[in-house]
């Protein structure tokens, strides 16, 4: 039987995510996909220079963006500002299909002085995303624009199409996003928490423990602790379980290693505690959600 298509963001060692653009000449990437390619409907944490836009289709999802969570479906999106920390989720394992538009902010520097009055002064304001509504006239203009970049992707002129939609997005957001100067503090918090998530993604195979997390981004334990619980809503050990999982489903997709095998190459005590935590988070066994992509 055919296998089944889970989608993976390919991040590199500092959490940052490896773009593959769609228009390589202009730093831009256009997707139509669902939430069900991700395990357990969930896109892990991440973040990347490219400014993002998520209008879905169908369903419903919840996007945490610098620890602040929105949930939007339908006639709606959501924007993501350069650099944020985010991830998404959609409630009880519900399908939610969407449109996602990404370009580097180099995209809209044709000129220095676009760089230095609409560009630079987005990126280092206080506004992490704005959630688009249709019901607000120019935020509707921003969701007409991704649909139109789905409409003509296919035609000869499709780079135009984008390229050309990508200033007429840009200057709606420019015009309403926020410029006010962000939190120094906010900005160390979220640089050390950074750090920290850069550590396990490098060392998860091993033993790690809380003190080892918390010294990665120079904070104490209960410091550690904290910035978990408000940027990402769980504790540092429920991160890095979180995380471990994950890995064993990519290692489940493309290799043949045994569970037990998995379940020491991605940091688990041993196979009993990893069966307890998968089941606990996937509602089967390893080998039942193995078998499920068969």
């Amino acid at each position: 039987m055919k296998k089944k298509c889970v989608n993976f963001i390919d991040l590199n060692n500092d959490r940052s995510e490896k773009i593959k653009y769609t228009y390589a000449d202009f730093s831009m990437y256009f997707h139509k996909g669902r939430f069900s390619s991700y395990p357990n409907f969930t896109m892990k944490s991440h973040w990347h220079d490219d400014f993002e836009f998520i209008v879905p289709l169908s369903g419903r999802l919840t996007y945490n963006v610098n620890g602040q969570l929105v949930t939007f479906g339908e006639g709606e999106g959501i924007f993501v500002n350069s650099r944020r920390l985010h991830s998404g989720f959609t409630e009880d394992l519900t399908e939610c299909e969407y449109y996602v538009l990404l370009f580097h902010p180099a995209a809209l520097c044709s000129a220095k002085q676009f760089e230095q009055m609409f560009v630079q002064p987005a990126i280092t304001g206080s506004q992490d995303y704005i959630h688009l509504k249709n019901s607000v006239p120019w935020q509707a203009e921003i969701i007409d624009l991704v649909h139109k970049i789905a409409k003509k992707s296919e035609s000869e002129t499709a780079p135009l199409t984008a390229l050309g939609s990508l200033y007429l997005i840009w200057g709606e957001v420019s015009e309403h996003i926020d410029l006010s100067s962000k939190a120094v503090q906010e900005n160390e918090q979220l640089s050390a928490l950074k750090a920290m998530l850069s550590f396990i993604h490098e060392h998860y195979s091993e033993k790690i423990m809380l003190a080892d997390i918390a010294e990665a981004g120079y904070v104490s334990k209960r410091g550690c602790g904290g910035l978990f619980l408000k940027y990402l809503y769980k504790t540092p050990i429920e991160y890095l379980n979180d995380y471990r999982l994950q890995k064993s489903i990519e290692l489940m997709k493309s290799t043949d290693m045994t569970i037990l095998e998995i379940c020491l190459a991605c940091g688990f005590s041993g196979a009993s505690y990893y069966s307890e935590i998968f089941r606990k988070n996937f509602g089967k066994s390893p080998t039942e959600y193995r078998r499920s992509f068969f």
